[in-house]
């Protein structure tokens, strides 16, 4: 057996181990759509934005601006976003969720809402909500 001892005792390590494993388990509730955790935060966060700027939905996801491109052509392939040019500044794209983007994310929510009450029942309610808060705790402080 190989012994971990010293990294089991970080926090860092600890959240990523949770990190692949919590992802490999979204995986698991979104089989058979291919779509990442990545791709359903965006069309999160678009729904509940319409009209944001790709650059505004790269700080909202705290991910390289570089990277939201290839994410937004990918679900813009799949016909679930489209992209606006801003009357104001032709430079700005503004991102909205079509119909069918509008009718996946209902289906990857009731996946992903499925998968959180799975959680939250391994924690415990209030436990989960003390990891809720730690976690916000450690993301706002840039640790």
């Amino acid at each position: 057996m190989i012994d971990r001892s010293y990294l089991d005792a970080a926090i860092g390590f600890g959240l990523r181990r949770a990190q692949l494993a919590i992802f490999r388990e979204i995986g698991s509730a979104f089989a058979g759509l291919a779509v990442t955790p990545a791709q359903f935060s965006a069309l999160s966060v678009i729904s509940d934005n319409p009209g944001i700027s790709q650059a505004e939905l790269a700080l909202a996801l705290d991910i390289d601006r570089p990277r939201v491109v290839p994410m937004i052509d990918a679900l813009e392939a799949r016909g679930w976003t489209h992209r606006m040019t801003d009357p104001a500044d032709r430079r700005v794209r503004r991102l909205h969720l079509t119909a069918a983007g509008e009718a996946a994310l209902v289906d990857l929510k009731t996946r992903f809402a499925r998968h959180e009450a799975r959680l939250v029942d391994r924690l415990g309610s209030e436990r989960a909500q003390q990891l809720i808060g730690a976690l916000h705790i450690l993301a706002d402080t840039g640790s």
